[in-house]
């Protein structure tokens, strides 16, 4: 690896990380989302049933997260991305095999969700933090845009192989691009830049260090962070705005189509959300250079409530499209701020162990979202109340962002 290729490694492994979170989102959220209202009335069960899946999933990642996290710390990605492929591809292709419940949890509740975990942002975002201190913003915006990228790309698709050649053959076709574009990204991802004769943001050797030495940044450890009230704030912030996001994610097709709304409209208003959130990566990422990471968090789950509540209110395609422009301008912040949120507030060490900390209560509200979405809709025949329940924890998730000061260890100057 010569000095001009070292100074560009670190954009390879953020390609890399990119590739991780779509598959990881695009399956475990995206298509499954896609999948749902499809699978529920061929096998003739309830919604909150087959919602009840993502219920072992983030039991699953809840139970893996936390002893993944500092096994990434130590020893790096590659294999964590190699494996989660497999295991990814593994779940996806037994949903085709799928006629009765346990089959279902067990290959998306186990298999499809450790490969999830294994690609998702403890290994990507928690590596790229690794490998940026100036650049992080724009490295994990860049980041998280491979998950709104599979919003992009994979409704229209997997909506016409559902409809023309049935939803068991569109996840055998799932799991072939997963195997693929696994195999491609695994290779790209390293642990630390440290290791390979590098410092943060590209600067290759010791030659070099005086002239592009990033920032000091201060290190919290996982037990050191745990001792702070940022640390508790933002682990109420994100898991309230996560229970409205997984609950969005999952029904959002369902709720467009009971409307009386055609199903390729319905997906390309997905798709349409999925590009603004694309889109808006890169703005949000040169806001968050300038203002502090916590008014960042603090506007996108406002704009999150916002956008629902123009949902609820929706009658016609015109406002349909309202709520996606809202939503989509937002929520394609909210994954890479809370990313850099944690990763400004407690440092690039111990990353992978303080965010695998989090699962535990990722299993809370990642699953209690959606399920409880999928009951009352059981319950009541519609998503009324649900995704007025959504709008209340996205106003909750800003007030305590609003309120989450950066730790007083840490480099005042990057963080507020």
């Amino acid at each position: 690896m010569n000095i001009y290729s070292k100074s560009l490694y670190g954009w390879a492994v953020v390609v890399g990380a990119f590739v991780s979170h779509f598959l990881s989102y695009g399956t475990l959220v995206v298509a499954f989302g896609i999948f749902f209202p499809f699978m529920a009335e061929s096998l003739g069960w309830g919604r909150g049933l087959l919602a009840s899946a993502t219920v072992l999933a983030r039991a699953t990642a809840a139970l893996v997260g936390p002893f993944m996290g500092p096994w990434v710390d130590k020893h790096g990605p590659r294999i964590f991305v190699f494996l989660g492929a497999v295991s990814l591809a593994g779940g996806a292709g037994s949903l085709a095999l799928v006629h009765s419940p346990w089959q279902l949890f067990a290959g998306y509740g186990v298999v499809l969700a450790l490969g999830a975990v294994a690609l998702g942002d403890l290994t990507a975002d928690s590596t790229v933090s690794k490998w940026f201190v100036r650049r992080r913003a724009r490295a994990i915006a860049f980041t998280t845009m491979g998950m709104s990228t599979a919003g992009i790309a994979l409704p229209i698709p997997l909506a016409f192989l559902i409809v023309h050649f049935g939803w068991r053959e569109a996840w055998i076709a799932v799991a072939v691009v997963i195997a693929v574009l696994g195999a491609l990204a695994a290779p790209l991802m390293r642990r630390r830049p440290e290791d390979y004769g590098m410092i943060p943001d590209g600067a290759a050797g010791r030659q070099h260090e005086e002239r592009t030495m990033p920032p000091m940044e201060v290190s919290l450890t996982r037990n050191e962070a745990v001792h702070t009230p940022a640390f508790w704030l933002l682990v109420a912030s994100t898991n309230l705005a996560a229970l409205a996001i997984f609950g969005v994610n999952l029904h959002l097709f369902s709720y467009i189509t009971d409307q009386g709304i055609s199903i390729g409209l319905a997906a390309a208003a997905i798709t349409y959300l999925y590009l603004l959130q694309t889109l808006a990566k890169p703005l949000w990422s040169l806001i968050a250079e300038r203002l502090a990471v916590r008014y960042c968090l603090t506007i996108c789950y406002a704009g999150g409530a916002l956008g629902i509540v123009i949902l609820i209110g929706a009658s016609s395609p015109v406002g349909l499209f309202a709520f996606a422009t809202v939503y989509g301008l937002t929520r394609g912040a909210q994954s890479f701020v809370s990313s850099l949120a944690w990763s400004d507030y407690f440092g690039r060490d111990s990353q992978g162990a303080i965010r695998g900390i989090l699962f535990p209560f990722k299993f809370v509200s990642g699953s209690g979202g959606p399920v409880l979405a999928g009951l009352l809709y059981d319950l009541q025949g519609d998503y009324t109340l649900a995704f007025s329940v959504f709008v209340l924890a996205f106003a909750l998730g800003s007030f305590a962002a609003l309120i989450a000061r950066p730790p007083q260890s840490a480099p005042a100057a990057l963080l507020d």
